[in-house]
């Protein structure tokens, strides 16, 4: 007859097999793993997403990024580093902090912005320059400007109305961006 400390026993040292089974197939970049890993760990790591950004769509969408990069980068994680659920959690834990550092930014920006004193209405030269920039995008990288910084709108605004993933929306205002500052500083120079 098994005493209760030896059922405990093998019912943990089973466990932890399947987790380095589990482990090792999810470095390996194992479909069925990452499938697996979200089955097992997804609930911890919605939780932790939510407590941190406390919006349900924003936490869902942290885990399921997380788990995208952690699938382009099959490198990102080795079974000698540690457990693959600490792993899952800090990665998610940091997604959401990042997030949310740069909603804060945002923010900041646009509230400095409104805070302003100086009116591009007062300059045209500089009006004429940010338009020249701004003219040179191309239509849908004008477009996403255009809703972002003249509209005001979020980015999750964006998405719901154009009916498009927020992630793609954020990568094209962030491409519209870096366009706009390269126009602008090419148009400073000449």
């Amino acid at each position: 007859m098994l005493k209760p400390a030896m059922v405990v026993s093998r019912t943990l040292r089973s466990a932890n097999v399947r987790d380095e089974l589990l482990e090792h197939a999810f470095a390996r970049g194992d479909a069925s793993a990452y499938e697996s890993a979200y089955r097992r760990y997804g609930a911890r790591l919605y939780s932790t997403s939510l407590r941190l950004l406390r919006n349900d769509a924003l936490a869902q969408e942290c885990v399921h990024d997380v788990l995208l990069r952690l699938w382009q980068r099959r490198d990102a994680y080795s079974p000698q580093r540690g457990d693959l659920l600490a792993f899952l959690v800090a990665c998610v834990r940091n997604n959401a902090l990042s997030r949310l550092r740069n909603d804060a930014r945002r923010r900041d920006i646009v509230a400095g912005a409104r805070e302003a004193t100086y009116d591009l209405e007062e300059d045209p030269i500089e009006r004429d320059r940010i338009a020249r920039a701004v003219s040179e995008l191309t239509d849908t990288q004008r477009h996403m400007v255009e809703l972002a910084y003249y509209k005001n709108m979020t980015h999750s605004e964006i998405a719901s109305e154009l009916g498009e993933p927020l992630g793609t929306i954020k990568s094209r205002i962030a491409a519209a961006l870096r366009a706009l500052r390269r126009n602008l500083t090419i148009g400073a120079q000449t």
